[in-house]
């Protein structure tokens, strides 16, 4: 075996051990297959109308397996995320998307987002959270991204949400005076309604994989 000139004998051997260390605990730090996670975030309904908004949290990602997993379940491995905000009318069955936002770098760990108010009926507030990526997020450093978002889909940044506007109270009761009567609900993955007091909720839209809303049955 040759030696360089000043170089213990065991230098070499100990050097390709520690190269053989690396590489072997870098090809157990793996990840597994792709996957998506689609939660339906919110709904709220619109004045006293048969219409709601609907807030959809789109993820894909991998999980960390192996040495990546060690010791406490590792850090799971996020591609994208997106939020999107659906307006949807429950008595024809249709909806129609008013704003599809990825998460910027600056909001990307614990990434969330949500209707924070409407003003008039007419202007729904869209409120997206999180911290810088890559680093720790706890509110101190969470940052805020506030949208003015119309009913037609105009999408303009606003700097915070007006005091006059504000979201509906729950009220699983007739109001006085309520002629259109519907009561929203979801699982995370399902929008049902309720049309009369006391009434079945239906199934009326439900998400897809990719983050998309569909119409029940269609």
């Amino acid at each position: 075996m040759h030696v360089q000139p000043g170089q213990p004998r065991w230098a070499r051997p100990l050097t390709q051990l520690l190269l053989g260390l690396v590489v072997l605990l870098a090809s157990a730090c793996t990840y597994a297959l792709e996957e998506q996670r689609v939660v339906i975030e919110q709904v709220v309904r619109v004045g006293e109308s048969y219409h709601g908004l609907v807030t959809v949290r789109y993820e894909r990602f991998q999980r960390p397996t192996g040495l990546a997993a060690f010791p406490d379940g590792g850090k799971v491995r996020v591609h994208e995320q997106v939020a999107t905000l659906y307006l949807i009318d429950a008595f024809s069955r249709s909806f129609s998307l008013l704003t599809s936002q990825p998460a910027p770098d600056s909001l990307w760990e614990s990434f969330g987002a949500q209707v924070a108010g409407l003003d008039a009926d007419s202007v729904a507030y869209f409120r997206m959270t999180g911290c810088p990526r890559n680093g720790e997020c706890y509110p101190p450093l969470q940052n805020i991204r506030i949208l003015r978002v119309t009913m037609n889909g105009q999408v303009q940044a606003s700097e915070r949400v007006p005091d006059n506007a504000t979201l509906p109270g729950v009220m699983l009761a007739r109001r006085p005076g309520e002629d259109r009567f519907v009561r929203f609900s979801t699982d995370g993955n399902v929008v049902t309604a309720r049309f009369e007091e006391g009434g079945p909720f239906e199934p009326l839209f439900v998400v897809q994989n990719d983050g998309s809303l569909a119409v029940v049955g269609d």
